[in-house]
């Protein structure tokens, strides 16, 4: 017995990538069977069986996520109601229904990415002069965004570094991230020069790990940390691209959250080969309904329905993974929507970290802060308090205090933060640490030791969710405008 849980569109993986019959958006539905999520490509095309994504093998955990959902959200997944109208949808998709790239960005997003190297050759520095006044441009004057500087296929590690050096003064006041390989940033960082010197410059670093390649991972990430330990107040993020069968994360983990003073956020991309997609959707393609049912006889209708799926989409078998690796130090609970940052978004301003956007749709990341001080070691913040409530208690005072918290509005800021207290969990007076001046030492080394641990729900060209595309909060700028940086595939 299926329910059907929200409507969106989709790629039909088989006429996309086996048929070759391009870019076409489908019909698809996202349903709850047998306790598990599925995304169902309801594809116009004659295929031997449905075309299906195993997307979330807990729906307990999904419901959660989407439970902060602001486009979804509770009613529908609780069967009370329908879906908002997605108005960004628009910029997706033309009148004859196929993938458009969009013009400009939004004030919405969080990352925009710009590849300084472009057909072979850098930008020159009139070029990207004329691209961060454009970028500027798309945002109110009170919001900033985060540039991600990004050289695919280029190792002139000095001509790198010295265009990041130029956007660095350009863009004052503005994080900005040096995305690229361990070999490179570790060549970057011994430069006289180094553009890593500069403020607000902070390396980007992605990790593709596989199973096996663990003793590598770990001696590489010790041979940076040497590196960025001879900088004084240098954070870096570290990014590990995933591959079932997953490597085993216990000492890397480990050694990650040993080192929060230096390595602010990780983010584990569950990603998927090409080659292992093409692969899985061939023997999808050949394989009857009348064959499963002859060979799966003594199995149950769930073990049939999951032989059927194409696709295996499913971050919680990650998070699973994170679970036995840490011990259950980090568990299942300890995570929320990256959205929930959007609570958090004035008190960063009011710290003067700048005003920023972070709403992602609920389904596409999944974040904990993991909390270090004096009596308190890498634990997540959801077991010093309340973040469920406080989150829910802070979201209709929001617009009140983007600029200034205010007299009455802090008052009922500083209830809500004592209300969200956990029994027998001693805490001070969060709101006085987060205005008191006198405090904002103390406060700022805390959040400086604080980490942030990310899971993104990658989506490639065969889980395609379109309602959760249209809320991608990293753009990626390219010729003809801007795409979301998460799918890539259009």
């Amino acid at each position: 017995m299926e329910q059907i849980l929200y409507e969106t569109q989709t790629f039909c993986p088989v006429c996309t990538i086996l048929d070759r019959k391009g870019l076409v958006l489908k019909p698809a539905i996202v349903v709850e069977r047998n306790e598990k999520i599925y995304l169902k490509c309801l594809c116009d095309q004659q295929h031997q069986q449905t075309i299906e994504t195993l997307y979330c093998s807990s729906n307990k955990f999904f419901k959660r996520m989407m439970s902060y959902d602001p486009v979804i959200g509770t009613n529908k997944l609780n069967g009370n109601g329908g879906i908002k109208d997605i108005e960004s949808m628009g910029k997706y998709i033309n009148k004859d229904d196929q993938p458009e790239i969009a013009k400009n960005p939004t004030s919405s997003n969080f990352i925009l990415e710009f590849n300084i190297f472009q057909n072979q050759k850098f930008l020159n520095d009139e070029e990207i002069k004329q691209q961060l006044l454009q970028f500027q441009t798309y945002y109110p004057k009170n919001r900033k965004f985060v540039l991600k500087i990004i050289a695919r296929g280029c190792n002139d590690i000095v001509s790198i570094n010295e265009k990041v050096r130029f956007i660095s003064v350009q863009l004052k006041g503005y994080a900005i991230l040096l995305e690229c390989t361990l070999d490179r940033l570790h060549s970057i960082a011994k430069l006289g020069d180094s553009a890593l010197l500069g403020a607000k410059v902070y390396p980007a670093v992605k990790y593709f790990l596989k199973r096996g390649d663990e003793n590598h991972f770990i001696r590489d990430i010790n041979n940076l940390l040497n590196v960025l330990r001879e900088y004084s107040d240098i954070q870096c993020v570290v990014t590990i691209a995933m591959e079932r069968k997953f490597a085993n994360l216990g000492e890397i983990l480990s050694l990650l959250r040993k080192n929060n003073t230096l390595i602010r956020f990780i983010v584990l991309s569950l990603e998927r080969p090409p080659k292992e997609l093409v692969e899985s959707l061939k023997i999808k393609n050949q394989l009857s309904l009348d064959q499963v049912f002859t060979n799966n006889s003594s199995t149950n209708n769930s073990d049939i329905q999951d032989t059927l799926c194409c696709n295996f989409n499913d971050p919680y078998e990650l998070i699973q993974e994170i679970e036995r690796a840490t011990d259950n130090t980090i568990c299942s609970d300890d995570f929320f929507p990256l959205n929930i940052g959007q609570a958090l978004e004035p008190m960063f301003n009011l710290m003067g970290y700048g005003l920023y956007s972070i709403k992602p749709s609920s389904y596409c990341s999944f974040a904990t802060c993991l909390v270090n001080t004096d009596t308190v070691e890498s634990r997540p913040i959801n077991r010093l308090l309340n973040f469920s409530k406080l989150y829910y208690d802070l979201l209709p005072i929001l617009p009140n205090i983007e600029e200034k918290i205010g007299f009455f509005n802090g008052l009922k800021i500083k209830s809500l933060l004592k209300n969200c207290n956990l029994p027998g969990v001693p805490l001070p007076n969060i709101f006085d640490y987060l205005t008191d001046k006198s405090k904002a030492e103390t406060t700022r080394k805390v959040i400086d030791q604080t980490q942030i641990l990310i899971i993104h729900n990658n989506m490639d060209l065969a889980s395609l969710d379109l309602k959760r595309r249209c809320h991608c909060s990293v753009e990626t700028k390219i010729k003809d405008g801007y795409i979301s940086s998460c799918t890539g595939c259009i």
